[in-house]
């Protein structure tokens, strides 16, 4: 019952409306796919993300830990050697002490770290931490407390004696083989392990995430294939179900007018616009054979009305002719109107441009706006009041007199107003600027979006120029631009701008750690440079070269520059994320490629390429 009704139902439909019908199952099933891929892959990937996050905050916490054990151990072992010089010793004391409370505030660190509740299906720490963490408790205090205690023998000695000397460094190497130290050096020891275990548990995350994105292509492109497979089998239902009726009706219709048998009835099987034209065709059949039988009867009387008779068979005759141009007019107009075809297109915005700039603008420029008018009527009223001590008192004093003239005061009192007034003329100009660029960037609320990578170079040479200008050590870095001319590139901007951040601020550290051993007057004669050069590859690729003129850099380095934390800078000045950071928007958010090329003693050359237009990521 229900399969019948369906199919009553969907034979009572028009043509434009089975097609529509048609089209909303295929782009249904599609978006509900690439919905249901994306949820999914979202899901796992937020997963991956955030035990990746842990293990590099578990990776860094273990790391500290470890320098401040090493680093105590070391200023401890230097005790012995300084014991003779109480100066040094306190000094160096004084740095073992600042590490211990270091390594009293990362332990703490540590075990708050372990102790957070886990909102992930599997567990989120290494079980060997807590245990770890339950071993070693106790041992950096009693550390710390042991050679406290010998340190403050020591300072009850006469290091000024020889003998006292001998014993206090006695005191510190006994103190060094003891088997607390031991202990504490174990702490190093096993802290290796717990690293190691934690970079194999980063790879593991990383796998994962990659995993989340197969996993959501994968049913993202199921649920396209399925969708083009019913559209492909529709389309093939559709124009069987228009065709076929059809052409029935034209096989009927070519018989009746070929045979002259109008007793021929088209099959009425569906209530759209075919059965509605075969309902047609029946009746003008049947109209044809009540003429024909008028048409016989008229014969029959023929020899009592034979030229009435003649001139009726005309007529007849006549409209029968009409009716049959009447039928084949029907027909060709129905083989025009067999196919209907339906697309429909989305403009992609313009993407968003401005508005945090605007933004940042605004306020201050509304500021100076509301407070010129204030300005004016004070400047209006000061004036005035020059005016009146002039008109009542036009012979001043003196030095009154000279101060006047010293400052022009004519010119003051005719040219102030008009500076007020060329202000706000300047700050409703910025207001209506601001206005328009606020405007204009709500029409995009996407972030990948077609822009000028010029303009994003630019800026981030602005930005870096306190560093690029000169300095007493050395001249100004120059900048050498060697622009193509560019097409608008499809990108994240505000990605692709860090990626050049990283790569400029790297070039300036590589000829600063350079100019090192060069004089002032060697950087004038061979001053540093940093060449940008843009190229069209062809019409889908984009080609960005940054280059300097450093030291370079060595193979062995080359292949671990994009390595995460790895970094050939002293402590303090990098961490080594920077550059793999831009490799991967470059890769992975914009399928694109990132090089690099140096030659040690010459220079070092970074090169981006990235595509023009990402038709994929439009199509989906």
């Amino acid at each position: 019952m229900v399969h019948q009704s369906l199919g009553q139902r969907l034979s009572s439909l028009r043509v434009g409306q089975k097609i529509g019908l048609g089209y909303a199952l295929t782009l249904g099933i599609a978006v509900s796919g690439t919905i249901a891929g994306f949820g999914v892959g979202r899901y796992y990937q937020k997963q991956a993300e955030e035990q990746e996050e842990h293990v590099r905050n578990e990776v860094e916490l273990l790391h500290r830990l470890q320098s401040r054990v090493l680093q105590t151990r070391t200023h401890q072992q230097q005790l012995i050697p300084l014991a003779q010089y109480p100066e040094k010793f306190q000094d160096e004391y004084a740095h073992l002490l600042k590490h211990k409370a270091e390594i009293q505030e990362i332990w703490a660190e540590l075990k708050t770290f372990v102790a957070e509740p886990s909102t992930l299906k599997y567990d989120r720490h290494q079980p060997r931490i807590p245990a770890f963490l339950q071993t070693y408790d106790r041992v950096p205090q009693r550390y710390s407390q042991e050679l406290e205690h010998r340190v403050e023998q020591i300072r009850n000695l006469n290091l000024a004696s020889p003998t006292d000397v001998e014993q206090a460094q006695a005191l510190i190497l006994e103190f060094t083989n003891s088997d607390l130290a031991l202990e504490f050096d174990s702490i190093s020891d096993d802290l290796v392990g717990l690293i190691d275990k934690a970079y194999q548990e980063l790879e593991v995350a990383e796998s994962l995430q990659q995993q989340a994105n197969a996993v959501s292509e994968k049913i993202v492109a199921a649920s396209i294939g399925l969708s083009v497979a019913i559209a492909i089998l529709l389309a093939l239902l559709t124009s069987r179900a228009i065709a076929q009726p059809i052409q029935a009706l034209t096989r009927v219709a070519r018989r009746s007018t070929e045979e002259s048998n109008f007793e021929l009835q088209a099959t009425v099987e569906q209530d759209d616009e075919i059965g509605t034209l075969a309902n047609a065709f029946n009746q003008l059949i049947r109209a044809v054979q009540q003429l024909l039988h008028q048409q016989k009867t008229a014969n029959e009387q023929l020899e009592n009305y034979s030229q009435t008779l003649e001139s009726q068979v005309e007529l007849r005759t006549q409209e029968l002719s009409d009716k049959n141009t009447q039928l084949q007019q029907l027909l060709e107009e129905l083989q025009r109107t067999q196919v209907q075809m339906v697309q429909s297109e989305k403009m992609s915005a313009l993407g968003q441009m401005v508005a945090g700039v605007a933004h940042e603008i605004n306020n201050p420029v509304n500021f100076i706006h509301g407070n010129l008018n204030h300005v004016q009527e004070y400047a209006h009223n000061l004036l005035g009041l020059v005016q009146l001590y002039q008109n009542y008192y036009p012979d001043p004093a003196p030095e009154i007199q000279a101060e006047a003239e010293d400052i022009d005061m004519e010119f003051i009192q005719t040219d102030l107003p008009k500076v007020i007034d060329s202000m706000k003329l300047g700050t409703d100009r910025i207001r209506q600027i601001v206005l328009s660029l606020r405007n204009f960037s709500r029409m995009d609320e996407a972030e990948f979006k077609a822009v000028d990578l010029h303009e994003g170079i630019d800026s981030t040479l602005l930005i870096l120029q306190h560093r690029l200008k000169d300095k007493p050590e050395r001249p100004a870095i120059q900048v050498i631009r060697d622009y193509s001319n560019l097409p608008l590139i499809e990108c994240y901007p505000g990605q692709i701008n860090q990626v050049f951040m990283n790569i400029l601020a790297n070039a300036i550290d590589a000829l600063e750690e350079a100019n090192v051993k060069r004089t002032y007057q060697e950087l004038q004669d061979n001053p540093n440079q940093i060449t940008i050069r843009t190229a069209l590859i062809d019409s889908k690729w984009v080609r960005i070269a940054i280059s300097d003129n450093g030291m370079g850099m060595p193979e062995s380095v080359q292949k671990r520059l994009f390595d995460p934390f790895f970094t050939t800078k002293s402590v303090g000045k990098g961490t080594g994320m920077g550059l793999p950071i831009s490799y991967q928007i470059v890769t992975e958010k914009h399928r694109g490629k990132l090089d690099c090329f140096s030659i040690p003693g010459k220079g070092t050359e970074f090169v981006i390429q990235i595509l023009v237009q990402h038709q994929i990521r439009d199509a989906v």
